[in-house]
């Protein structure tokens, strides 16, 4: 009992810690930013998403044939992964909405599919820019690939994308008005919003999701080239990004990469690059700053089978004060049409307009 008070109360203390250290650069950033005067940003950024959709047989069968060839067994939660659900949220087009209504400054969509194309998205609009993965995927090794993270690390390879981006999962959504300062300070730098829990640290295990895999990995990295600390979470919301920092991973972290990209589907030894690694990275080197997590904020939920948490999280977004939230499908069930049709339902009254991305009935 007293052992678990003591680590209790030690990653607590390491909590602490890393949120006044960051707050620390935060405020340090913000004089610096005074004394220079008022932002001036006057360049549009891009945003680009990863989009699949699972319920898909054909490229669901496709992924299967794929994991039959492959000869691993360090794949991590390997049937959470390759689950072909009947029916999916629809999540990036309510996504899209929010974009549409919320943020200013976007020059082009950039959405990266493998063969497939959203029924509803108009891919005649000015600013949308479909891409295929295997495209942006240099290395053929590496294609077919279904580890998001590795095919995030080639996100640079698209062609016309601006300098700086912000990269949204398809189940990230604003809830108010956003624009380029909220990503990126007014010389450029990544504003990277920090969450509220401890990136695990320690072995990898298949045991586990590939999230701490990636965690773990990168945080021994981190620790190896710049200094040994705990670290906090980067926040799941829409990230900051730089074209150049990605494409300097491969020469800085070459075997980091090398190992996620290789790896087709999540795996032990994969590397969390574009969530927190790169991010990391850069504010070491003077390239991002750190913004610390407000305590009390909970932009993260899930959707799953149950009827009564569902309700529960449609209750708490309606509450919250937060400009952006993400609503992940829960892993590892089936989730019924009834509770599809109930978040399909929920995000039209949170974005009641079409967006200008969507095809014209």
């Amino acid at each position: 009992m007293f052992i678990s008070i003591r680590k209790s109360i030690a990653r607590i203390y390491e909590i602490v810690r890393v949120v006044i250290v960051s707050g620390i650069a935060e405020l340090r950033h913000l004089f610096t930013r005074y004394r220079r005067g008022p932002r001036q940003n006057v360049w549009d950024i891009d945003i680009v998403y990863l989009w699949s959709d699972p319920s898909d047989s054909v490229w669901a069968a496709k992924r299967e044939e794929v994991l039959r060839s492959e000869q691993r067994d360090d794949y991590c939660c390997i049937e959470l992964q390759t689950l072909a659900p009947k029916m999916t949220l629809d999540e990036l087009r309510y996504s899209l909405r929010s974009v549409d209504t919320h943020l200013s400054g976007v020059r082009y969509v950039h959405i990266v599919v493998d063969g497939q194309v959203p029924d509803w998205l108009d891919v005649n609009h000015p600013k949308i820019r479909v891409i295929q993965a295997e495209d942006i995927i240099t290395n053929k090794d590496h294609y077919p690939n279904y580890n998001t993270q590795a095919i995030e690390s080639y996100f640079f390879n698209i062609p016309d994308l601006s300098d700086r981006f912000i990269y949204f999962n398809d189940d990230f959504f604003l809830r108010s008005k956003m624009g380029v300062d909220d990503f990126f300070t007014s010389d450029g730098l990544l504003r990277v919003r920090l969450g509220r829990a401890l990136s695990p640290k320690g072995s990898p295990s298949s045991e586990e999701e590939g999230d701490y895999a990636g965690h773990r990995n990168a945080n021994k990295l981190l620790d190896q080239m710049f200094v040994k600390r705990a670290r906090l979470t980067v926040m799941h919301r829409p990230y900051a990004h730089n074209k150049e920092l990605l494409k300097s991973a491969e020469s800085i972290f070459p075997d980091a990469l090398e190992e996620t990209r290789s790896s087709k589907f999540r795996s032990t030894k994969m590397v969390a690059i574009h969530s927190f690694l790169v991010p990391y990275a850069a504010s070491y080197q003077k390239a991002a700053d750190l913004v610390p997590p407000k305590l009390l904020e909970k932009d993260m939920f899930r959707w799953g089978s149950s009827s009564l948490n569902n309700k529960k999280v449609v209750k708490r977004i309606q509450a919250l004060r937060s400009e952006a939230f993400c609503i992940q499908e829960e892993r590892g069930v089936e989730i019924p049409e009834s509770e599809i049709s109930r978040f399909r339902a929920f995000m039209s009254d949170l974005f009641p307009e079409p967006s200008s991305f969507e095809r014209k009935k």
